[in-house]
């Protein structure tokens, strides 16, 4: 009897670890054209993360997206101190900040930048910055989705020169 429950301990961490190595942390950045958005001209950036090869290469193996975040800098170009936004949606013909706010949903929000600033944000920090963290996450599951830059008050004007880093687990 004692020799079967050490053949049965044996084999269950034989299938702990073979899970443990059958899965991988995975850290895709998607780099975004530098663009700039302004409350008379706002500006829609497709996210087709099928363009990726590191994403093709694992998307049927992706068992959870863990984390999502937007680094990168922003620049306020306008006279009064802002904060950028980034807007996600699954639709990319809005066309005013109106538009925007009553349709998608706000995934990030920086600290206030002051006028004629700039302002980095790097990993650690971004995610302090995230907002509605799920939707994001599903959108990246999905693979395809539309970016709005806004900012919270308005007129404002910002350049946005960002990437999202995705940090997903997957089957190896």
């Amino acid at each position: 009897m004692k020799k079967y429950m050490i053949y049965g301990m044996a084999l269950l961490v034989l299938i702990f670890i073979a899970g443990c190595v059958a899965s991988g942390t995975l850290i895709l950045v998607y780099d975004i054209d530098s663009f700039i958005s302004s409350s008379t001209s706002i500006q829609v950036t497709e996210v087709d993360l099928t363009d990726n090869s590191d994403y093709n290469d694992h998307k049927d193996k992706i068992k959870s997206i863990d984390q999502v975040a937007v680094v990168g800098t922003l620049e306020n170009l306008e006279f009064a101190d802002n904060q950028a936004e980034v807007w996600l949606s699954d639709v990319g013909t809005y066309s005013s900040p109106a538009e925007v706010r009553a349709n998608a949903t706000i995934v990030f929000s920086s600290p206030v930048i002051l006028a004629g600033d700039t302002l980095f944000i790097d990993w650690s920090d971004a995610l302090s910055y995230i907002q509605n963290l799920q939707t994001l996450k599903d959108a990246a599951d999905n693979g395809h989705f539309y970016l709005y830059g806004l900012a919270e008050n308005s007129p404002f004007s910002v350049r946005f020169q960002i990437s999202l880093v995705i940090t997903m687990t997957a089957g190896l």
